[in-house]
């Protein structure tokens, strides 16, 4: 099966060491309040003088600090000092099995964005100040980029097939060495769907392409270059109220200075 993934690229240049999970969180909570279609709570966290709209999905929280962290590791000892990291919403559909009467499932994802993030070291307290600016300017701008990609591009949204929960598994895939940026999303467009019935937390799987098994429980839990990881549908918040579309009525994310 060919997936036709809608595609967003953001990118962060000349951001300081100590500042690289902030920005990055501020970027996945922004992408999540537009895209996880669920009914929440809007919240407001600070991110370097910027105000972020996030969601009040608890699983989603975890799974931000849990890849920020990571990606703060990979990103440290990499000698490019560059990192990547991907994003992806997937729709689960019946795969197509020749020959066998049983049915089985597949995640086929239908929107990811790429996260490019490069670091610098400033040289004095001065340059750093300067820096610091740079970055904020660019957050600002980049926040500014998600909410306007997500509301203009709607119409390759999969209808929404269940009130039980999040209709799409989602996956934060981190690049590493040992893998090619085309070459992770593309193992990560199209993977068999998780077995487990568990719809309120992580639920693991190896992509459709012969993968290796997990060696540690960091690998079991989805790190690395994003073999295993996903995360099934979470239960519906009844804090607020859905559109009359089906997608929840969110506020426009408030970015101040």
């Amino acid at each position: 099966m060919t997936t036709n993934a809608q595609e967003f690229n953001i990118k962060v240049t000349s951001v300081p060491r100590e500042h690289v999970k902030d920005i990055l969180r501020a970027l996945l909570h922004s992408i999540f309040f537009h895209r996880l279609l669920v009914t929440v709570t809007p919240r407001e966290r600070r991110f370097l003088d910027t105000t972020v709209a996030t969601t009040d999905n608890p699983e989603v929280e975890r799974l931000i600090e849990e890849r920020a962290a990571e990606f703060f590791q990979i990103i440290s000892s990499n000698t490019s000092k560059q990192g990547k990291i991907a994003v992806l919403f997937y729709e689960q559909r019946d795969k197509k099995i020749w020959f066998q009467f049983s049915k089985a499932q597949e995640l086929v994802c239908w929107e990811r964005w790429g996260i490019t993030i490069n670091l610098i070291k400033p040289k004095s307290d001065q340059e750093r100040q300067k820096i610091v600016r740079s970055v904020e300017r660019q957050l600002s701008q980049c926040l500014l980029d998600i909410l306007r990609c997500a509301n203009d591009n709607k119409e390759h949204i999969p209808s929404i097939k269940t009130k039980e929960g999040n209709p799409f598994p989602y996956h934060i895939a981190i690049l590493t060495q040992s893998e090619s940026w085309g070459g992770m999303i593309k193992r990560l467009l199209i993977t068999d769907a998780p077995t487990s019935s568990n719809t309120e937390g992580d639920a693991t799987t190896l992509p459709s392409s012969s993968a290796p098994e997990p060696t540690n429980q960091s690998q079991a839990e989805g790190s690395g270059s994003g073999g295993s990881g996903f995360v099934k549908p979470v239960p519906l918040s009844s804090k607020s109220s859905s559109s009359s579309t089906g997608i929840p009525d969110k506020s426009q994310p408030r970015l101040s200075k």
